[in-house]
């Protein structure tokens, strides 16, 4: 498998991207942001669309409609302060609304297939540069707020009393996060992008004992499911962001019932 070179491209764009997805994934799941990485998956196929329509990069495409989107979410949020799940709403329908028209115009493109679920073959070395710079962003950013993120996480009141600029640093957030799931299209596709930021850390969280588990967790399930995903994609021939789905649920199940069987067990001890 590995003695292809776009095998070899596509693990190290799934590995890049497994890294920074449950490192955001982490806050943004943490935060009750997890539909977020829905809404802005629709718009980065509106960049794609519109990418494909006017023969420019999809991948910049996508960058620039996600982060576009991105702070109109803020704006919207701002507006319904109160109901924040609205805000979600209108991006995902607006988006949904335009890549509606784009497709139509577009009628059929089979590179469109490969952003809507995945496709190792088109990841070529510009995406992979590409993914490698804003995985470098994305880790910079959280190792130097780390400590600033998790207390605005936790106890977000607290962390506006002592100073920290909470609006700010969850703009920046939601700015990074949109720009992964952009670049994250080929790997898993923009109908799935947001299994990598839910899944990772929804399955960590149901054994992870403190943040640091989590984080630790959640980055080994999301580097397995990513590479589970690939190779299933190559030796099956199924698209890679279904493959890598269905791996995270497989592992789900797989700790729930790890958890059931240690809880009877334990029931069983002190009876």
């Amino acid at each position: 498998m590995l003695q292809y070179e776009f095998m070899q491209r596509a693990l190290l764009a799934g590995v890049l991207v497994s890294i920074m997805t449950s490192l955001a994934g982490n806050f943004l799941v943490l935060k009750r942001f997890s539909q977020m990485g829905d809404s802005l998956s629709h718009t980065a196929i509106v960049g794609v669309a519109a990418a494909l329509l006017f023969n420019f990069s999809p991948t910049i495409g996508a960058i620039i409609s996600t982060v576009g989107f991105a702070i109109v979410l803020e704006y919207f949020k701002s507006r319904f302060k109160r109901f924040e799940e609205v805000s979600l709403a209108l991006v995902s329908i607006t988006a949904l609304g335009l890549a509606s028209v784009l497709f139509g115009i577009l009628k059929s493109s089979s590179n469109l297939m490969s952003f809507l679920f995945g496709s190792i073959v088109t990841i070529g070395n510009e995406d992979v540069w590409i993914i490698l710079a804003v995985c470098l962003v994305t880790v910079t950013f959280i190792a130097m707020f780390r400590k600033k993120l998790i207390f605005a996480t936790f106890d977000e009141v607290s962390a506006k009393v002592s100073g920290i600029n909470t609006k700010l640093l969850d703009f920046s957030l939601n700015i990074i996060s949109a720009t992964i799931i952009a670049v994250s299209l080929k790997i898993v596709g923009g109908l799935l992008i947001s299994s990598l930021l839910v899944f990772p850390t929804a399955i960590a969280m149901r054994f992870a004992k403190n943040f640091k588990y989590l984080q630790i967790g959640s980055l080994l399930i999301s580097l397995f499911a990513i590479l589970a995903g690939l190779s299933a994609s190559y030796y099956i021939d199924i698209p890679p962001g279904g493959a890598t789905v269905l791996t995270f649920v497989i592992i789900f199940f797989i700790i729930e019932l790890i958890n059931i069987t240690r809880k009877r067990t334990v029931a069983k001890t002190f009876k």
